[in-house]
């Protein structure tokens, strides 16, 4: 069973390996590692809680310790025994899985160590999104043979303006470059992501960076009732799309039901999709 030392030490050489190389085995690794310790951390020194689910279609599990609830699991998608995690990981880095696999995959290894980090430190909400963000990082770069910039610059008035953004991909000649926001959920400041993507279209031009999103869930939990409910804001979404600047593709871990029937009602509008359609349509994402 690991111990809080080295759950720590695997969070931080995630983020170092990353940092170092957002594409490398080194990352890969290190981000295995760390989930597969998290797994293993939840089934052996936490107790699992069955949750009131108050979204269609989905049913939610959580894990406790010493009192600290974690955020809902969705039944559907974590996968708790460790042998078939690695399986599955093995077959998505030799690019050999399938949609539903890749879907179960990523949505464990993206929620265990959150998970986990949630149960020793409940008001670090920093931790789970920075370790989210690598794991997305990671994926995005391996997938296209290019590691991310994370600073834009904009010509305006004549100076150059530097901003941090989420990642910036340069995908060569014939490909549009990629703007990448990453976020666990809308609520933390999702609208930032539209408005950095009508930066880059003022400054470079509309077909020069193509936008595109990925998102954890939106679900909440209530700790006294053990209810989960999801958050939504179609309607502010329908006009930052509209009116603001347009992401090509949105990604869900866990898509929300009123997105994905907002998709069906615009869908020339906006795209919401399962995370899991990613590597299946990845060749396609950034030709022009």
């Amino acid at each position: 069973m690991p111990d809080l030392a080295e759950l720590r030490a695997a969070y931080e050489l995630a983020k170092s390996q990353c940092g170092a190389d957002w594409k490398s085995d080194a990352a890969a690794n290190a981000i295995f590692a760390f989930a597969t310790m998290s797994v293993r951390f939840l089934r052996t020194d936490c107790s699992p809680i069955d949750l009131v689910s108050r979204v269609p279609g989905k049913q939610y599990v959580s894990f406790t310790r010493k009192g600290v609830v974690a955020r809902p699991a969705n039944r559907a998608l974590f996968v708790k025994d460790e042998r078939r995690l690695a399986k599955m990981w093995s077959a998505l880095r030799k690019g050999k899985i399938d949609r539903d696999s890749f879907a179960q995959v990523s949505y464990t290894i993206a929620l265990a160590p959150c998970l986990v980090l949630e149960l020793f430190d409940r008001g670090n909400k920093k931790a789970p999104a920075t370790y989210f963000e690598c794991f997305i990082g990671h994926l995005f770069a391996s997938s296209f043979g290019v590691n991310p910039q994370k600073r834009a610059v904009l010509p305006v008035q004549g100076r150059s303006v530097q901003m941090t953004m989420d990642f910036l991909f340069d995908l060569g000649k014939g490909r549009y470059s990629l703007h990448l926001a990453v976020k666990m959920s809308t609520r933390e400041r999702v609208v930032q992501a539209w408005a950095h993507q009508r930066l880059l279209d003022a400054a470079y031009g509309a077909d020069r960076y193509k936008g595109i999103m990925v998102l954890f869930s939106e679900t909440k939990l209530d700790s006294r009732s053990r209810e989960v409910i999801e958050i939504c804001v179609p309607d502010q979404w329908l006009a930052y799309q509209s009116l603001l600047a347009k992401m090509d593709r949105i990604y869900y871990f866990d898509t929300p039901y009123r997105y994905q029937q907002l998709t069906e009602q615009f869908p020339d509008v906006i795209r919401i999709k399962p995370f899991g359609e990613f590597f299946s349509e990845k060749e396609t994402v950034a030709l022009r």
